[in-house]
């Protein structure tokens, strides 16, 4: 609604790029949407957005981008049914994903009975694995973090631009060929957004992962004592007692500070080692050491990473922005700005034909926004002198009031002079002065003698209208459509 804030969401985003892909075909492919049919877009959505717009503010230009392309693919859809397929082609999700935390739940639950079923080793290679694993990664994501923070950019997923082709079942449905192009320029705008979101979704489903495999050794551990009476001890051909009585009191720290455990001594490190008979005494306080141990280090951390990691994944398909800074948006950005734009043009001793209004159409679209809005006055003629300007077309002053000359006629001060000095007296506000040479350019041909002798008339007008105090524009080229 105007005045509110307009936050775009994955389906408007999407809307957007899709009719970008739509209008920036190539010249050599067919055109989906005629230019009528593009201005009609734009000044639909320019009407019911009336009131809301002012350069500058992106949000409310976005909003505008978001109308018009709702507009363009309706015309889109009844030229081509298809495309309805690309605007909507429904969540693309992998479920097949949530079967790695499960499957990494059960590998952590029964590593316990793989190892070294009913015996607890200080020196367990799984526990110190899992650690050892999870403290490097997170020693790598501090440093990508730290590192692009330093470059001032966020930290995202390397290229998945296949993975990106491949979960979007909508190319599978593209049989017709003339919508290949459409999408392919389609993906180049939406991939980055996209590998973004699955990349976030993916790296959430890591962490949750990890968290599980983690789990799944503390439940295993647990479970399998209830039944099982656990023997403690350790062996190692390079470590001694000294250096393992440092590493247990270093992984039971969390235990001794939050539930107050005993810390182990040198010497009942020395009596474990081996599995002596009769030492089984200690098996439930490593238990609960490495259990808590490892929801610190692990579970907890993960979990909150990979809730993390989901709730961006869902809040930018609610909180996403336009390129506003790439050409076609900037084209946009004139066009809805130009809404304001009124050109009055007084054609002097030249037919307005139905060729010739086009043209000039063409020429203020391409110059002023396909938005601005050309009045043209009647013609003043030769008989009028004196009588130039007593009305003007507009009933508030434009923002621009033009007088055009045809190139092909010769500028005399008693005719052409005259009405530029009315011009200057009567018609208030911006003025300029514009000659028009398109259909004499035509007719004098490519050739370096017409181009000549079109370069002498232009240099002719250019000299009589400085002379009245005005620059003279050109219009003797076909404008860019």
């Amino acid at each position: 609604m105007p005045g509110h804030a307009f936050i775009m969401n994955e389906r408007q985003y999407r809307d957007v790029l899709l009719a970008k892909a739509i209008e920036t075909a190539p010249a050599d492919e067919p055109a989906l949407l005629d230019t009528a049919q593009r201005q009609a877009a734009t000044e639909q959505a320019l009407f019911e957005q009336r009131g809301t717009v002012k350069a500058g503010q992106e949000r409310q230009l976005e909003r505008l981008a978001v109308r018009r392309a709702e507009h363009l693919l309706a015309h889109a859809t009844r030229q081509n049914p298809k495309i309805a397929l690309l605007r909507d082609p429904g969540e693309h999700r992998v479920p097949w994903l949530w079967i790695i935390p499960l499957l990494a739940l059960i590998l952590g639950f029964a590593s316990e009975k793989i190892t070294e079923p009913h015996r607890l080793n200080l020196l367990t290679a799984p526990l110190l694995a899992i650690l050892a694993w999870n403290l490097a990664m997170y020693a790598v994501m501090l440093a990508r973090a730290l590192v692009a923070l330093r470059q001032g950019r966020r930290v995202l997923a390397r290229d998945t631009a296949p993975w990106t082709q491949w979960w979007s079942r909508t190319s599978a449905r593209l049989k017709d060929e003339s919508l290949r192009g459409i999408y392919q320029r389609f993906l180049q705008d939406w991939a980055p957004y996209q590998q973004a979101r699955q990349t976030r979704r993916l790296q959430a489903m890591l962490h949750l992962s990890a968290a599980a495999l983690a789990l799944g050794v503390v439940l295993g551990l647990i479970v399998t004592g209830l039944f099982t009476e656990y023997r403690i001890g350790w062996e190692s051909t390079w470590l001694g007692a000294p250096q393992v009585h440092l590493l247990t009191n270093l992984l039971s720290w969390p235990a001794q500070a939050l539930l107050g455990q005993p810390s182990w001594s040198l010497e009942q490190i020395e009596l474990l080692q081996s599995w002596p008979a009769g030492q089984q005494q200690n098996g439930r306080q490593w238990i609960i050491a490495y259990s808590l141990l490892l929801v610190l280090v692990v579970v907890l951390p993960r979990l909150l990473l990979a809730l993390w990691h989901s709730v961006r994944a869902a809040s930018s398909a609610h909180m996403l922005h336009l390129p506003l800074d790439t050409a076609y948006f900037q084209a946009l950005a004139r066009d809805f700005t130009s809404d304001a734009t009124v050109i009055a043009l007084y054609p002097f001793s030249l037919q307005m034909t139905t060729q010739r209004q086009a043209e000039l159409q063409r020429y203020v679209r391409t110059q002023f926004g396909a938005a601005a809005h050309l009045h043209i006055a009647p013609t003043l003629e030769y008989a009028d002198a004196g009588s130039y300007f007593r009305q003007t077309v507009e009933a508030r002053v434009p923002s621009l009031s033009v007088l055009l000359f045809n190139l092909a006629a010769t500028p005399e001060e008693e005719a052409h002079g005259a009405v530029l000095r009315q011009f200057e007296a009567r018609v208030p506000g911006a003025r300029a002065v514009w000659i028009y040479g398109q259909e004499l350019a035509q007719r004098l041909g490519p050739d370096a003698g017409a181009q000549q002798r079109l370069a002498e008339r232009r240099h002719l007008w250019q000299l009589f209208v400085q002379a009245h105090g005005q620059h003279a524009v050109f219009i003797d080229h076909p404008p860019t459509p």
